[in-house]
């Protein structure tokens, strides 16, 4: 602040600022001394033009003064009670009014919204965009619903969408509007007669001839829907007539099938008993068969057993049978047992000519790859053959961005079970998985374990690779 210069410019600003509130002061007071000195109301029009006189009347009954008595003789109270009754008759009444116009202009508004509407949707229709048409219309009718035009409009649109119940439905409703409006009937036809509802469309087709009698295109459709009609109750009778055929053939069959049971060169069906063997003093009983209408309907009656004593003979001959069943029966058990050993050695055999077969060939995509290694995931050595077959350095290419983890811990968890056990060279298999480029990730999501069983991977390749290349490993697994 040693700068004269500077303080010179900053009292001049200072100075311009109190002159500038001053100024408005002053301004402001000028502006409150001609309100206070101006009058509180202007009575008169700025026209100049005088108020017309009241009635005398009206105006002793607003003002009497206090002291007059003879005015307050002359008051009618009930006339005054009348005139404040119908003043406050005429405000409602301008209240109502005022609420209806508000209610007329907002209706007003809606429907000019809804007609622009129509019209987009109009434009739409004449370019065949039925779907965008319908929303145009739908709209139409969320802002004004009262309109028959924007019902019969979008179902035509629902005609050509082939939403033949939807079309009814918008036909139904611009119909509910309005009964003489000939267009929705003849929608509505057309979708009941693409539904196959000909009796209704019938209907519609008449009340569009009610109205038009010289309507062309009704007429066209009415004689459709009459031959549509006939077609129908010929296929009826004949669908009857083939029920009534089938009937007669299947009775027909079953009469036939039952002589047959019943006769045969006219001599009744002769049963042919068994030749049970016979004890002494016992009976065969034979089955007698008699229709339901002639068995009888008495109760079982209740057998009463006696003690037998059973002769030496009949004793040595049961012991006899009951050997001889045993002997059959052991025979038979030893003979199942055979064939049991036998059954699971073809099996084994069937089993290994399975899995030599059951090797899938060398995948072409990740896709293949993965299908290939779900069918034969349970076999160890299934894996281990069909992952040989496959380069190591083909891996990326068939792979790509899409390697799974568990895949990716299968892969690893076979190189080191079989190929690390047989002695198989698994380099190429280690710079293969090293190109992946979603190597570090999967490497991340893998358990301390699988870590481990990497690096026993990488040491078993380190004998057989360079340094350089071993490190290249190193940091492309980010061990």
């Amino acid at each position: 602040m040693n700068n004269p210069y500077l303080l010179k410019k900053q009292l001049q600003e200072n100075e311009e600022e109190l002159s500038n509130y001053l100024r408005d002061m002053n301004i402001w007071q000028e502006q409150m001394k001609r309100k206070e000195h101006s009058p509180p109301f202007n009575f008169q029009k700025p026209n100049g033009k005088k108020k017309p006189k009241t009635n005398p009347s009206k105006a002793s009954i607003s003002r009497i003064s206090s002291w007059d008595y003879s005015a307050w003789d002359k008051f009618n109270v009930d006339d005054a009670c009348n005139e404040l009754d119908t003043q406050n008759e005429l405000k409602k009444n301008d209240n109502y009014g005022s609420s209806v116009d508000c209610l007329n202009n907002k209706l007003q508004s809606k429907q000019s919204e809804g007609l622009y509407e129509k019209k987009l949707g109009n434009v739409l229709v004449q370019k065949q965009k039925w779907a965008e048409a319908i929303l145009r219309y739908t709209r139409a009718i969320e802002y004004y619903d009262k309109d028959p035009i924007f019902y019969a409009n979008r179902a035509l649109c629902y005609l050509k969408t082939n939403e033949f119940k939807l079309a009814i439905i918008d036909c139904t409703s611009s119909l509910e509007l309005d009964r003489s409006y000939v267009k929705a009937y003849q929608r509505r036809s057309a979708a009941y007669m693409a539904l196959g509802m000909y009796n209704e469309a019938k209907k519609d087709i008449k009340d569009v001839l009610k109205l038009e009698p010289n309507n062309k295109q009704a007429k066209a459709d009415m004689e459709v829907v009459y031959n549509k009609i006939k077609q129908g109750e010929i296929q009826k009778m004949s669908d009857i007539k083939c029920q009534k055929t089938n009937t007669t053939n299947n009775l027909q069959s079953q009469m036939i099938s039952s002589k047959m049971l019943c006769k045969e060169d006219d001599k009744p069906i002769q049963m042919v008993i068994p030749d049970w063997p016979q004890r002494v003093g016992c009976k065969q009983i034979t089955s007698i068969q008699k229709p339901p209408h002639l068995r009888s309907k008495k109760p079982f009656s209740t057998l009463k057993i006696k003690d037998v004593q059973v002769d030496q003979e009949e004793l040595n001959n049961i012991h006899l049978l009951q050997t001889t069943l045993k002997e059959v029966c052991e025979k038979k058990n030893k003979d199942q047992s055979i064939n049991k050993e036998i059954i699971p050695m073809k099996k084994n055999s069937a089993q290994t000519i399975k899995k030599q077969a059951a090797i899938p060939p060398v995948p072409l995509t990740y896709v293949q790859l993965k299908q290939d290694w779900a069918l034969i995931k349970d076999d160890q050595k299934l894996l281990f053959e069909y992952l040989k077959q496959i380069p190591g350095k083909r891996i990326p290419s068939i792979v790509r961005n899409s390697m799974d983890n568990d895949l990716f811990v299968d892969i690893l968890r076979i190189l080191l079970a079989e190929f690390v056990k047989n002695g198989c060279d698994i380099t190429d298999y280690l710079i293969g998985i090293s190109e992946l480029p979603r190597l570090q990730m999967l490497v991340m999501f893998c358990s301390s374990h699988e870590v481990s069983c990497i690096k026993e991977l990488l040491n078993h390749v380190s004998k057989s690779v360079s340094e350089n290349a071993f490190k290249n490993l190193k940091e492309s697994f980010g061990v």
